[in-house]
């Protein structure tokens, strides 16, 4: 893959990109469940929504990876499904603290372990009414993971190569009230990588694809 040539120019490059115009809901929604009934973040206006935040770490150490979580089974919002390491904000918490600050007490990643680079789309999930704000964040290594058990049940690395490949994209079908919806995943663990977490990835897989493209030539 042409990466290996440029292993460090990726986090300028998303960095820039963050700064002129993101992917936005159009790379979203490639990962959204069809139909996707969602508003979009411009339509949210008087609904009783929650903030949170995620921290996406992206290892660039060859092979890049991201760093995803299992949550655990008996957590309320999401249980057993694949996520970045997040959760709500505190009252007078910034998102970006409040990624920093869920990163240290789920997989115990501090702060000086990496580089934030900025803040991608904020995405509305439905079911939770929580907008997520993903922060991009490079590391050079793989940092020892130190797992809060109580709320995480795994932790692991996805190279993004496997993200790229068209086929560990699947689809699956789920009854969500009285509507059958049709969900793309990534099936790259035992667990699928669906629903906002796969939403998010799709955002971060369409800036490393235009990030691979312009460096081709």
């Amino acid at each position: 893959m042409a990466d290996s040539r440029f292993p460090t120019s990726f986090p300028s490059f998303c960095k820039r990109i963050i700064r002129e115009r993101l992917p936005g809901e159009q790379a979203q929604r490639k990962m959204a469940p069809v139909p996707d009934q969602r508003p979009g973040m411009n339509d949210l206006g008087g609904l009783n929504t929650r903030g949170s935040a995620v921290l996406i770490l992206f290892s660039l150490l060859e092979p890049h990876a991201i760093l995803y979580t299992v949550r655990h089974r008996q957590l309320p919002n999401h249980g057993g499904q694949i996520s970045f390491p997040g959760g709500r904000q505190e009252p007078g918490e910034s998102p970006v603290d409040t990624a920093r600050r869920e990163a240290a007490e789920e997989v115990g990643i501090q702060p000086d372990q990496y580089e934030i680079t900025g803040c991608l789309s904020p995405l509305y999930v439905p079911p939770s009414r929580f907008i997520i704000h993903p922060w991009l964040a490079f590391c050079q290594d793989r940092p020892t993971l130190d797992v809060q058990t109580s709320e995480v049940y795994e932790a692991f690395w996805v190279p993004v190569q496997d993200l790229l490949d068209q086929q560990n994209i699947k689809t699956r079908e789920l009854t969500y009230g009285n509507e059958k919806l049709t969900y793309p995943y990534w099936d790259v663990h035992r667990v699928p990588l669906w629903g906002a977490t796969a939403m998010i990835t799709s955002e971060i897989v369409a800036l490393y694809r235009d990030f691979l493209d312009k460096h081709r030539g």
